[in-house]
Formats: structure tokens, sequence, C-alpha cells
């Protein structure tokens, strides 16, 4: 190996060495599958695989990771996430994600973002989230986002959500606002389930080398349901519904996960 790589490759051991120890004694989970989604007004489809997991959870520090490898707009590329979630105190925690790709024009080059949650009521059942987005793409623009969620944990395992992101993309300082609700049930270990709304409109939205839809509104609709099938593992489904001006998109994804 040149000297480059093997500087890095050993830091990459010294961070295993780190925290291999924690890593075989925590709880998480890993999944894979693959997606699909067909679009109109020639657009195609896109269509790809994923591989993600979550690490320390009931621990004070959960990290999270993904990666996605597909075909989008005609155009094939890989993207790659990390982030870790810590709780500072009983009511406060935070999150911090990373997030890069190969040379693609329609995802994001790089992606950061960053929230802290703080857990209101006596019994911290109402969750209060303020954070920031920082996104820009091979085109030469960028998305700078600040958003806001609350989320309240109601009794027999329902969940309601909601939330709004306002955004400035640039060049030419471009506004957009969109919203979301969300309902959920939420028994783990047995169903998980997520109906999700968004709307709004949309800054930029790259769909090739130097080529984005500007300015437009749109709304998502979306089902997540996550069926544990035995004790550590089961299936994970998602479906969804994009519709804008220019075309529809329809699709979704079918991964397994084993809960350890």
């Amino acid at each position: 190996m040149t000297a480059p790589r093997t500087a890095h490759f050993l830091r990459f051991l010294a961070l295993l060495a780190v925290i291999g120890p924690g890593v075989a004694c925590a709880h998480g989970w890993v999944g894979a599958g693959g997606s699909y989604y067909r679009l109109t007004q020639g657009y195609g489809r896109f269509e790809g695989v994923y591989a993600r997991g979550v690490l320390g959870e009931r621990s004070n520090t959960i990290w999270n990771w993904e990666i996605d490898h597909g075909r989008t707009f005609g155009y094939e590329q890989s993207y790659g996430v990390l982030g870790v979630t810590q709780t500072f105190a009983p009511r406060w925690y935070g999150y911090l994600s990373l997030a890069g790709s190969t040379n693609s024009d329609v995802v994001p080059k790089d992606r950061v973002d960053a929230s802290l949650s703080y857990k209101a009521l006596p019994d911290k059942r109402l969750v209060g989230t303020v954070g920031y987005t920082g996104i820009r793409f091979r085109d030469g623009h960028d998305d700078r986002s600040g958003w806001v969620n609350f989320t309240a944990y109601l009794p027999a395992h329902w969940v309601a959500t909601a939330g709004h992101e306002w955004t400035t993309s640039n060049p030419g300082a471009v506004q957009a606002q969109r919203s979301f609700a969300a309902v959920g049930y939420d028994a783990s270990g047995r169903t998980e389930v997520t109906l999700r709304y968004g709307w709004g409109t949309e800054a930029y939205l790259p769909i090739g080398a130097n080529v984005a839809l500007v300015d437009f509104r749109s709304h998502t609709l979306s089902v997540t349901w996550r069926q544990w099938l035995g004790t550590d593992w089961g299936t994970d489904l998602f479906a969804a519904r994009f519709a804008s001006p220019y075309y529809r998109q329809v699709g979704g994804s079918i991964g397994v996960f084993y809960h350890f």
C-alpha cells in the first residue's frame, strides 16, 4: 500500500481497537434490501440496493449508518451516511450525521444534519426538536435549511409527529418551505407502522448535469411498516407517492432486518 493508504488503514485499526470491545456487546440491528420507483413524463425509473443499521440501542450513544447504491435519473451512484445520537441529560439529546456520495449530479455531494431535542412534560412524552441541514451538489448549488419538529408519544403505542422546514438555495437565494404530519403505531418487537404526508415548495431538484427543476410545489404520501416475524428478525416495507407539476413518482423498498 502507498503511504497515505497505509496511514488511513492504521487509523482504522486503531479506531477498531478502541470501539471494538463496546461494539461486541452493544445492542442494535442491521438490515438490507432493494428499492424501485417508477416515474412519469419519460423520466424512467429509480432502482437500487441498501444496507443500514443501528448500534448502541438503550445506551447514551447510538450510532446509525447507511449505504445506498442505485440509479437515479439515469445516473449511477453510491451514497453513505454516518450519524450519532447523544443523550446529554435525562431531558436533552442531540443528533449529528455526515453524508456523501460518489460522482453523481443528482444526489448530494455532501450533507450535514444537526439537531437538538428536549423532552417536555412531566412524563417526557412531548419532544421538541430544532435542527439544521446543509447540502452541497456538484452542479454548484447548495441548500441551507432550518427546521422544527414536535413528537407526541400517546397511549397504546401511538405516536404523532409534525414539523416545518425553511430552506434557502443558492445561487439565486431561492426560498422554499415544507411541512409534514405523521401518525404511527410503535409496538417495538411486534409491529411499527407510520403514515406520513408532506407538502410545500421545493427550491432546486437536480435531474442531470447542470439541469434542475426550480421553485415548484410538491407533495409526498408514504407508509413505513416494520414487522417482526421472529424474536430477532423481520421485514421492512416502505411505499411512497411523490407528485409535482413536472412528474409523479410511485414505488418503495423491501428488506429484511436482524436485531441483536
